[in-house]
């Protein structure tokens, strides 16, 4: 996810372009394409107001791959063009949005496929309107469990972590959603396992934003903490970031309690960094502050303020900038967008989504004997997938739809210098996200 409000002037421009497409424009992405006819991917993803740096770099990424296909004559004799929406409501996430986005591109019979959502929450709004009409969804983002699977019993199952779990989102029995990302079970412990073994922190407070996303990684990071050896010197608390700016009084109990660092379950939209801010004066400078996908985020950065060295993330995917196959795409990204929002820690995994997509695609037209696939046909050769070739490296779906790898990433936020490789930052503080290191808990 990548956050960012106060764009640069030479950004502006380029963002406008992209969020008049994020209102249901249509891109081709260029190139020459094919000459058979269209065939749309959609995609939907939150790209607007605080939320455009969460979806604007992450469709730049669907919209790269798509011109690159395009400029190698597209897939099969078909151009390929991308529809996007918008799910954000008054710069927010918002499940009903997204369920009518979804009903939008399944009017148009040229859309076979999508990209997105971001948001969990959205994506169990989203995969039964889909499912009924057999449209494939592939999201670069989402990492509840329940979407695919169902959590232990030690979280109750998936109707009390998640109020939903992956049986009531499919009323065809058929699955339809995939994702490139890892999922929170492994995500939050991955965090817990460095605040332990790494950070030495034996004590901790955990509090989340109220939503499925930040409620159930909140709980894994504790489950798995709590078997390291460590304590969480208070109950779990939800927040509602409708309601809440100031979380002073938690953060001062927490402290007395002795606790050495916080865990936030949520993300940036949802004030997850003002707590970090707010540690300020409270905490020492040094304690941790620690989240999931959410807070890897310019917009966490400047949200922490003068608080934000010392913040601790994970991503549930690779880093692309550490593997050597995506080198090329990445530096080939930059030369065309510039922008400073314009890319983030989902973009490649958006660029992977489309490639997978359009490899789909292209075998459900060489199935149908060179003509236009149906959604169904598409989403059978994408059940299908199986050690393909992404950006991200290889790619096989499970029976679930998930990515059987599950790489977790870990990230610091430091100062940063011409001579540091980061992920984002935020210009007015020179902060960064700096990769730390990456597992692989596919078989954890």
């Amino acid at each position: 996810m990548s956050h960012h409000r106060a764009l640069k002037a030479s950004g502006l421009i380029a963002v406008a372009a992209i969020l008049s497409l994020a209102c249901g424009g249509s891109s081709g992405g260029g190139g020459n394409g094919g000459s058979k006819g269209e065939i749309d991917i959609g995609v939907d993803l939150p790209m607007s107001g605080g939320e455009a740096s969460n979806g604007v770099p992450t469709l730049n990424g669907v919209n790269f791959a798509v011109k690159q296909q395009n400029d190698k004559g597209g897939v099969k004799g078909y151009t390929i063009k991308v529809t996007s929406l918008d799910d954000a409501v008054n710069g927010k996430h918002d499940p009903q949005k997204g369920a009518q986005n979804v009903q939008q591109l399944l009017a148009s019979s040229k859309v076979l496929a999508m990209v997105g959502p971001f948001n969990s929450n959205v994506a169990a709004a989203e995969i039964p309107v889909a499912n009924r009409d057999s449209l494939s969804m592939i999201s670069p983002a989402n990492t509840n469990p329940c979407l695919t699977k169902q959590v232990s019993q030690d979280f109750g199952g998936c109707q009390n972590y998640a109020g939903y779990d992956p049986g009531s989102l499919r009323p065809t029995g058929t699955n339809n959603y995939f994702r490139v990302a890892g999922t929170d079970d492994h995500q939050g412990p991955a965090n817990a396992d460095n605040a332990f073994n790494q950070l030495k922190i034996t004590k901790v407070a955990v509090g989340d934003d109220a939503e499925a996303y930040g409620k159930g990684i909140a709980q894994t990071f504790i489950a798995q903490f709590k078997k390291l050896g460590g304590q969480v010197v208070l109950p779990l608390q939800d927040f509602d970031p409708n309601t809440t700016n100031d979380f002073r009084t938690f953060l001062r109990s927490a402290q007395n309690a002795g606790a050495q660092g916080i865990y936030f379950g949520g993300t940036d939209s949802n004030k997850a960094c003002i707590v970090r801010s707010q540690m300020k004066g409270i905490f020492p400078d040094t304690a941790p502050f620690m989240g999931g996908d959410g807070i890897v985020t310019v917009q966490c950065l400047t949200d922490a303020a003068t608080a934000a060295p010392g913040m601790y993330g994970t991503t549930a995917t690779k880093d692309a900038d550490q593997v050597p196959d995506a080198r090329a795409t990445i530096d080939a990204f930059h030369k065309q967008y510039t922008g400073n929002i314009d890319y983030g820690s989902y973009t490649i995994p958006g660029y992977a989504c489309a490639q997978l997509i359009m490899n789909a695609i292209g075998k459900a037209i060489d199935a149908n004997n060179g003509s236009m696939p149906t959604r169904k046909q598409v989403l059978e050769q994408l059940s299908k997938t199986s050690n393909f070739g992404t950006v991200l490296g290889p790619v096989t779906f499970d029976k679930n739809g998930d990515n059987s790898q599950q790489i977790m990433s870990l990230y610091k936020s430091e100062a940063v210098d011409s001579s540091k490789k980061y992920l984002e930052t935020t210009d007015n503080k020179q902060v960064g996200w700096i990769f730390v290191s990456a597992k692989d808990y596919s078989t954890t």
